[in-house]
């Protein structure tokens, strides 16, 4: 009997060593086929700022690197609509998993915890030092960007031939004059659907406050400055001559972003405000189109022309989601090598990633280097230190309130000032 169960025994102990042999080699071989593609499928959400078809050779790019990953993509245009769309999200528990982070709404989101803190990850050595405190606080970085962007008006040289303008206007009185010539050619000189600080206010806040006074913006927000004193001098001469000669008219408030590019592609426009992300659809609606770009001329000469121009927005990950490693992954891969050449030809950005030498497109190269290259741009939504959507959405509502007659440049900054005051005090 005792003979029987030492041999039950031995048998058991064998047929175990046999199964536990044949399941650690299972396990191992499984391991190496999850790191071949046989992870878990991960479908990611991205709410971007640049369209699907912008973004396809990044998408495109990633997903054959990880097969197992694909992707929910949705778009919103910026500036508005995205902000919109992303806080409605974020306040009901529905944001995606990556999303944007912009300069006017990186406050909220930070101060909000819904960024993952991205500080010491190691792709984050691509992004240059210059580009970290638009997306930062405390020391923290929360959004990775590889791009930086400066932006200007957009001009049609046959448009210009034809009104009889000669040269690139290099100063404020010049561009009105161009506009006027374009105008009585029946030709419209300039589209702008104001729903944003434009960038010809950007442009002549540099030239006409900026350029004195490189500090301005640090002293609004330390109670030494005022948006009456910075700005209604550039919002008089914005309206004088822009509005009150109807080069640009309250109609043009219903003109979307896409409607303005195209128009401008086909010739109906001579002027547009733009940057980097418009040149592949321009040249794709129309090849044979001749256009350049020029900085937003000043009327003061000491002050110098400006660009629109900023730190690119940022990739941001979603500190509740589901997928880290995942949403990681892809903002590690948008930092490769790879990943800066898909985004580029994507997007037609301008990078500014460390390692990396940026393919600028010519129309953009004064933009590049007399702007970008030389700190001579301006975003106030980076400079302004706090309440920017709050503040921009003033600023939209006033400069429309200008455009129909309703109030004065004064009143306008008057108005400025009272919501920084209430936003301070809350």
């Amino acid at each position: 009997m005792k003979k029987w169960l030492a041999l039950n025994l031995v048998i058991v102990l064998a047929i175990t060593f046999v199964l536990s042999g044949c399941s650690g080699n299972k396990t191992e071989t499984g391991t190496e086929g999850d790191s071949q593609g046989a992870a878990k499928k991960v479908k990611l959400s991205i709410l971007s700022w640049n369209n699907e078809k912008e973004m396809k050779p990044v998408i495109e790019g990633f997903t054959q690197k990880y097969p197992n990953i694909t992707f929910d993509f949705q778009n919103a245009p910026p500036v508005k609509d995205y902000i919109a769309k992303l806080q409605t999200m974020l306040l009901s528990d529905t944001a995606t998993d990556i999303f944007i982070m912009a300069a006017e709404n990186r406050n909220e989101i930070i101060d909000g915890g819904y960024a993952l803190d991205l500080t010491n990850e190691p792709f984050m050595s691509t992004m240059v030092d210059g580009n970290k405190p638009m997306l930062s606080k405390d020391g923290k970085t929360y959004a990775f960007t590889q791009t930086g962007w400066a932006g200007g008006l957009f001009y049609n040289k046959e448009l210009f031939a034809k009104a009889g303008v000669e040269g690139v206007p290099q100063n404020w009185e010049q561009f009105i004059d161009a506009a006027l010539k374009l105008k009585a050619a029946g030709i419209i000189p300039y589209y702008d659907n104001m729903q944003d600080v434009t960038t010809i206010h950007s442009g002549l806040f540099g030239n006409l406050t900026l350029a004195a006074n490189p500090d301005f913006d640090a002293k609004l927000f330390e109670g030494k400055a005022s948006f009456s004193e910075g700005w209604t001098e550039v919002l008089r001469i914005w309206k004088r001559d822009l509005i009150d000669n109807k080069i640009l008219t309250p109609d043009m408030i219903g003109l979307t972003g896409d409607q303005i590019v195209n128009e401008f592609a086909i010739g109906k426009v001579a002027m547009f405000p733009g940057g980097p992300w418009n040149i592949n659809t321009l040249r794709e609606t129309n090849p044979d189109l001749d256009f350049a770009m020029m900085a937003i001329p000043g009327p003061n000469e000491a002050g110098g022309n400006y660009f629109a121009g900023a730190p690119g927005v940022g990739f941001a990950i979603n500190s509740k989601t589901k997928y880290k490693e995942e949403a990681l992954l892809f903002l590690q891969y948008l930092a490769s090598p790879e990943g800066l050449k898909a985004f580029e030809t994507g997007t037609g950005a301008m990078i500014t990633a460390n390692g990396y030498e940026s393919t600028v497109d010519p129309v953009m190269e004064s933009a590049y280097k007399d702007g970008l290259m030389k700190s001579r741009i301006y975003l106030p939504m980076v400079s302004w230190a706090r309440h920017q959507e709050a503040l921009r959405s003033q600023f939209v509502v006033s400069i429309q309130d200008l455009s129909f007659g309703k109030i004065t440049p004064e009143q306008a900054t008057e108005a400025l000032d009272k919501k920084l005051k209430e936003m301070e005090n809350k």
